[in-house]
């Protein structure tokens, strides 16, 4: 009898040592669609697709009806990862500067389960995922995963590389997921799903009748965009369904939005009228993306807000949902505000107006900005649109059709993006925001970011060289993975952030090719450190030699590197500092 007794005490004290253990902490799961349209979802108006799921969401929780994105995907990403605007840290597509921190960061830090599924595209190896917060990951579009993403894929998980013939990487992915959310119930969780669909190549899906396990991976008709929707509705509603069946619906937040707009290739129908896709341009219907919230018994159901949202208040409510803290110095630099007031039905003002800093590849010389609130929209030439009567922005307001309450919000928005656009840094180095370390080889073609006359200039308009991913005005060549700076012209100039390591005397080496003669000089932090190089002529431009100069001296510290060109025609490879 006694022990029976002490039997069952036993088993009551571990489950109750169980229950205390449990961390009460919510699971966030953050899903977002790859070139989705608010206007491509039925409760949103859509007329051409089915989505029952995504709909169900609006009736289970909340849907914002003015959420905005960035107008591209990349833009998009660094904007929602990091919680700032990308006035702030954009530096080049397919790119996230390693020096930045993300929500990954919060939520690990925090003691969070952390893991990334679905397309990347933001540079980097697995390593790179770790260092930007992940505990684990399942990724196209990194390196070691660049092969198509849907019929037969290759995909990178937690490091490993492989090929699946005749699989569908949306399924192997969504399994991942569930496969992480099922290992780590004891935990709280952070799970970001950046999911690929529906985003070109349009192919058919699985549960397509033209679906072919052999197709070719790159395969594209936008006939199977609607297929591709449709695919996209179901997988998130057994994403859902699956969280519910695993008992942790309530104490799990589920959002779901979109990077952009949809593509320009496809036309769709919304509440009668034709909305062709928009992604990459500057209108509502690229930015304005669908947003849903659920969480039962804490978010209500059924409730549509109209408030104005953007992809920075995404980092904000999450580590306000998760009681995290961060650096103030970081919290500092953000642009977000919290909307978690809402998503628990608590009256509060969201944000009064939005800001888009908008560069589509990496051109300096081509930056577009606006403000907007959910009635009206300033871009940076000067347009002024009533976006409830002109959603294509066909037709902006003259001076003589304005209000003076028209006029005082223009000069209003006028201000705030005078105020957004003096946050850009001047300068941010093209190693990942950080200097080269000297001694070592610096590339021609990777000067700083920055504005032309700030970090660069450039005689001529465009890149002639057609080369490398920098549209910025500099002449680049790429041939077989080498980049080089070409069509010098006397009078040109680009600079580079360097650390030097130690105080000294240095060789410094340059590599270059030219069928005539040039000279360069360089300076270090606005003082002459070599005040003139020779290059003769190597015979073609195909045939590179190098020059070394001995005995410069450089002073450690971070330091500006200034590479002035004093007679032209060659093309620069790189220069190599190393200590004597």
């Amino acid at each position: 009898m006694h022990l029976r007794i002490i039997l069952i005490l036993t088993l009551c004290g571990l489950a109750w040592l169980t229950t205390a253990a449990k961390d009460p902490r919510p699971n966030v799961i953050l899903i977002m669609a790859d070139d989705l349209g608010q206007e491509c979802i039925e409760n949103y108006g859509g007329e051409s697709y089915h989505t029952p799921r995504l709909s169900q969401l609006a009736q289970e929780g909340v849907w914002f009806s003015n959420a905005h994105s960035q107008p591209i995907c990349t833009p998009s990403r660094v904007q929602i990862m990091t919680g700032k605007y990308n006035v702030r840290n954009y530096i080049r597509f397919a790119t996230l500067d390693r020096s930045q921190d993300t929500f990954g960061h919060a939520f690990r830090n925090a003691g969070y389960r952390t893991a990334v599924v679905g397309k990347w595209q933001l540079g980097g190896t697995s390593e790179t995922i770790h260092e930007f917060g992940f505990d684990e990951h399942c990724l196209w579009n990194i390196r070691g995963a660049q092969n198509e993403r849907y019929v037969s894929p290759t995909l990178l998980t937690n490091g490993k590389t492989k090929d699946f013939s005749g699989q569908y990487g949306p399924d192997l992915q969504q399994a991942f997921a569930k496969d992480f959310i099922k290992r780590h119930q004891g935990d709280p969780f952070f799970l970001y799903y950046p999911i690929t669909l529906p985003h070109y190549p349009f192919q058919p899906t699985p549960d397509s009748p033209h679906w072919d396990p052999d197709r070719d991976p790159w395969f594209n008709d936008t006939r199977y965009f609607g297929d591709m929707v449709t695919y996209l509705d179901k997988l998130v509603g057994e994403l859902v369904d699956f969280v519910t069946n695993e008992g942790l619906a309530d104490n799990t937040l589920v959002i779901f939005t979109s990077d952009n707009g949809t593509d320009h290739r496809i036309i769709s129908l919304q509440g009668g009228v034709s909305v062709k896709g928009a992604k990459g341009k500057m209108t509502v219907d690229a930015t304005h993306v669908p947003f849903y919230a659920i969480w039962p018994g804490t978010v209500p159901a059924g409730l549509r807000m109209e408030g104005l949202i953007d992809f920075s208040d995404v980092y904000a409510t999450l580590i306000d949902l998760a009681g995290i803290s961060i650096d103030p110095k970081q919290d500092a630099e953000k642009d977000g505000i919290s909307f978690l007031p809402l998503l628990k039905g608590k009256p509060t003002a969201t944000r009064d107006h939005s800001f888009c800093w908008y560069m589509e590849r990496t051109d300096m010389t081509d930056i577009k900005t606006f403000v907007q609130n959910t009635h009206y929209k300033l871009h940076s030439d000067g347009r002024f649109i009533d976006k409830t009567q002109d959603r294509f922005e066909q037709h902006p307001l003259s001076e003589a059709e304005m209000s003076e309450q028209d006029h005082a919000l223009k000069e209003q928005f006028s201000q705030w993006m005078s105020k957004y656009d003096a946050l850009r840094p001047e300068r941010i180095p093209y190693n990942d925001g950080q200097p080269v370390a000297i001694p070592g080889k610096v590339e021609v073609e990777r000067y700083d970011y920055g504005y032309p006359g700030v970090t660069y200039h450039d005689t001529t308009e465009g890149n002639s060289g057609k080369g490398f991913y920098r549209s910025d005005d500099v002449d680049i060549v790429s041939e077989k993975g080498r980049h080089r700076v070409t069509y010098t012209e006397a009078g040109e100039w680009l600079e580079y952030s360097v650390d030097i390591k130690q105080t000294g005397t240095h060789m410094l080496s340059v590599s270059y090719a030219g069928a005539d003669a040039g000279i360069i000089r360089f300076e270090c932090s606005g003082q002459t450190l070599i005040d003139s190089i020779a290059l003769k002529p190597t015979g073609a431009m195909d045939r590179y030699e190098s020059v070394r100069v001995d005995d410069v001296r450089l002073e450690a510290g971070r330091q500006v590197l200034r590479l002035h060109i004093e007679q032209g025609g060659m093309q620069l490879n790189h220069f190599t500092i190393t200590a004597n």
